[in-house]
């Protein structure tokens, strides 16, 4: 299948032709494929957001966002492929001297660049702070700002790709939004937002949006708490979120936890945390696809946390 003009892929490298969530793919090559394949074709121009965090080995979202690629000014953005959102930019000199390299394809393939860590992320959220109905549908969260100040929509949607990004990269949280001011970057107030709800611990999407919706009702909730065996001698899992000193547990259960070997994991999971007097939820989609469905969480959780 053709990623770029004169570049072909095979076709066992393709997406499936639906997401976990039922959505059918607008395309099917992976992110970091068309970023790379455009770049093999244009090798003065530079990959940003959704493009560069592709790049950078982030996997939510990139495969149905546009791939951002900033471009000399002279670039028309109506002759890029559909998948490409083209920035021709009088600032791409800067652009390219901050720049990171993508060492696994050098040489024959020529030098493949992509915008800093900053400045990926500050592109991916001005992206993602604008109303887009599209990416409504295919990307639905609920509003939250009748139960705390501030989460919209957009704002949910940013801290999800704030913590995926952060998640890929492995790093400690951004706290100076002062770093995202870059050329054609996002707002400073929504930034500062964002990186105030930031959690690098959460590993999903969903876990994402599930602490938002939970983390007021006490103090002390945390992500990724270890679970061990009686003896502790082995890890058995972590558990998404929880309050370990009131012993409450949540989970988020997606689609792979139908799955007979990890429903029996699951199992000795509860057990373990039962055991010790642990309230264990298990979370699932239609616990978080809107306000009603959030406030009746919400409930439940509060009653178990007393």
């Amino acid at each position: 299948m053709r990623a770029e003009h004169g570049i072909w892929v095979p076709r066992d490298s393709l997406l499936s032709e639906t997401t976990d969530s039922g959505w059918r793919r607008a395309r099917r090559i992976p992110a970091a494929t068309l970023a790379l394949a455009h770049l093999f074709r244009h090798p003065q121009r530079i990959a940003s957001g959704f493009g560069a965090a592709s790049l950078y080995g982030m996997t939510a979202f990139v495969e149905e966002e546009l791939l951002d690629i900033l471009a000399s000014p002279g670039a028309t953005p109506s002759r890029a492929p559909g998948h490409v959102c083209l920035h021709p930019t009088r600032t791409i000199d800067a652009h390219r001297g901050r720049a990171w390299r993508y060492t696994e394809v050098q040489g024959k393939l020529g030098e493949v660049r992509f915008t800093d860590p900053d400045t990926t992320l500050s592109h991916m959220l001005a992206t993602v702070s604008l109303p887009d109905e599209a990416r409504s549908r295919r990307w639905s969260v609920p509003d939250l700002s009748d139960l705390r100040a501030g989460l919209t929509q957009e704002v949910i949607r940013g801290i999800q790709v704030s913590d995926a990004f952060h998640q890929a990269r492995g790093w400690e949280a951004t706290k100076d939004e002062s770093v995202l001011r870059v050329p054609c970057g996002v707002d400073p107030l929504f930034a500062g937002t964002v990186l105030g709800w930031t959690d690098v611990g959460a590993e999903s999407p969903q876990e994402t949006l599930l602490r938002l919706a939970v983390s007021d009702l006490a103090p002390g909730l945390r992500s990724q708490i270890p679970v061990w065996t009686d003896d502790g001698s082995k890890l058995l899992t972590s558990c998404d979120l929880g309050w370990e000193e009131e012993k409450v547990y949540l989970f988020y259960d997606g689609a792979h936890h139908l799955q007979r070997a990890q429903r029996n994991h699951d199992s000795k999971v509860l057990a373990a945390l039962q055991r010790n007097g642990g309230r264990v939820f298990r979370i699932v989609a239609e616990d978080l696809t809107d306000l009603a469905a959030v406030e009746k969480l919400r409930e439940t959780v509060a009653e178990a946390l007393g």
